[in-house]
């Protein structure tokens, strides 16, 4: 860096500390802390979850300079603007930020403390089977003759019925949880329990986030009625298109290439049941890169943005269990195809969509830093952040753990438990919270090294918490962040 260039840069960080420290109690900072701010959040950038006792080792600084320093980048707006929608990691900025919600701060001082902390998003699993045949889904299996089936979940008694899931949903909000979402191993949307549901948790509760994960082939019997629902009572839904056109769509889902604008039908109808309600739901859609689709993910994103979708979600393909690794191959031109298509997003291309990539797609320039490379425990499960409910009750730390696919192969390995005291909604709570307390041990042993559902979505966030946790065992609370606690863009895009 030029002295000319590293003037300004301090006169720029001086600025704006100045600005922080009108309501901050800060003193000016000397030339040498502008410098240390300007490493720190540089750092920060590429690397949120780096722990803070690595960062005081590579700058001589004790944990009261450091601390001092994370003040003040936490107060400057610009910076934290910078490292929200800017960052290579933003999943992972995003996590950090929700954990360091004030509201949150107790709960993660008690988690790391060993105690039992109530979950912190639950996600339902309600429908027992799928109507499209994805070929990199852990679910979907080629029987001896070629014919894709889905693999179905055992038979665990009697399915939940639309009471006993409304009793499991006011259990969980009468505990304080406040994030759910509907996904599955099976089409969510394809089960009368899931609208039901939807509605139910949001005449309960104004305050509870809602979020729909579904492939978007709805029934056909869905009308202005099931679309009006919801757009009244989800935050958000996200759309597995996972392709860019028919043909790429028909060949991985494993249906009639015309089902392809069927899907898009469907996303049209929502967006314009939002418009026609002013509504404030979030609609989006994920799109998977591999060898078969790298070169169309563009298109892909210029259609959503033409629909009216609010956010994308680019993905690599999880393989699950090292099996179909075709759809992770990559030619040799990949990289240079999909750095093109990186520079067009951060030069804001695609203008109010927002684009979010999977940092596993970003180029890597050097070795990943050692931290990312150590099995951590799995804070998801200890968190609670995805304990999932089976479409039978049954309870499992995780998403990925509760689909059948998974459970076929964890042989001896366990669910959590299985809800089956309905009687009242007092004993349905007491039998909850036995589980939960129960469980504790085994899942905090639960880590990438040994468990046998791990995916690598997982690992941004319990790379974000372990650092917190690290962190707080060299003596930074949660509240001494660097990051400020708040919501980011996965509840509300910049656009």
């Amino acid at each position: 860096m030029s002295q000319q260039s590293a003037a300004e840069k301090i006169k720029l960080i001086r600025v704006l500390s100045s600005n922080a420290a009108g309501r901050l109690p800060v003193q000016e900072l000397s030339d040498e802390e502008c410098r240390l701010v300007l490493r720190i959040a540089a750092e920060l950038f590429v690397q949120p979850s780096k722990c803070s006792s690595d960062l005081a080792d590579e700058l001589v600084l004790d944990r009261e300079q450091l601390v001092r320093l994370y003040q003040i980048i936490r107060g400057v707006r610009e910076i934290q603007d910078v490292l929200t929608f800017e960052s290579p990691m933003r999943r992972r900025v995003s996590f950090l930020r929700r954990e360091l919600l004030p509201e949150n701060i107790p709960t993660l001082k008690a988690m790391f403390s060993g105690n039992v902390c109530m979950p912190s998003h639950v996600e339902f699993h309600p429908a027992l089977i799928c109507n499209l045949r994805c070929k990199a889904c852990p679910n979907i299996h080629p029987d001896s003759s070629g014919e894709w089936h889905f693999l179905g979940y055992p038979n665990l008694g009697e399915p939940l019925n639309r009471d006993r899931m409304r009793l499991v949903g006011d259990m969980f909000l009468d505990l304080g949880v406040e994030s759910f979402s509907f996904g599955g191993g099976g089409e969510p949307s394809l089960s009368e329990l899931t609208l039901d549901g939807i509605a139910h948790l949001r005449a309960r509760s104004d305050r509870a986030q809602i979020s729909l994960y579904s492939n978007g082939i709805f029934p056909k019997s869905w009308g202005e009625s099931e679309y009006e629902t919801l757009v009244t009572c989800l935050n958000k839904i996200r759309f597995s298109i996972d392709s860019s056109n028919a043909q790429e769509w028909s060949q991985y889902k494993g249906r009639p290439p015309e089902l392809f604008e069927t899907l898009w039908e469907n996303i049209q109808q929502l967006v314009a049941a939002r418009k026609r309600m002013s509504g404030k739901i979030r609609i989006g859609a994920s799109c998977l890169v591999s060898k078969y689709s790298y070169k169309n993910v563009e298109s892909f994103l210029v259609r959503a943005k033409a629909t009216g979708l609010d956010f994308c979600d680019i993905k690599a393909v999880e393989t699950c269990f090292g099996e179909k690794a075709e759809y992770k191959a990559r030619s040799m031109d990949f990289r240079k195809s999909f750095d093109e298509l990186m520079a067009k997003i951060q030069e804001g291309y695609f203008g109010s969509l927002d684009v979010v990539v999977d940092d596993s797609l970003l180029p890597k320039d050097d070795a990943a830093p050692a931290h990312e490379l150590q099995a951590t425990r799995c804070w998801v499960a200890i968190r609670g952040r995805m304990l999932t409910v089976g479409p039978y009750g049954e309870l499992h730390p995780c998403p990925d753990a509760a689909n059948p696919g998974s459970q076929s192969r964890r042989g001896a390995e366990k669910a959590i438990g299985q809800l089956s005291d309905f009687e009242s909604p007092g004993t349905i709570s007491s039998q909850f919270t036995a589980l939960w307390a129960e469980s504790l041990a085994r899942r905090t042993s639960l880590s990438r090294g040994n468990c046998a559902y791990c995916v690598p979505s997982h690992k941004n966030y319990n790379l974000t918490v372990e650092k917190l946790f690290q962190d707080w065992s060299f003596g930074i609370m949660p509240e001494e962040q660097p990051l400020a606690g708040e919501k980011d863009h996965y509840l509300a895009s910049r656009g």
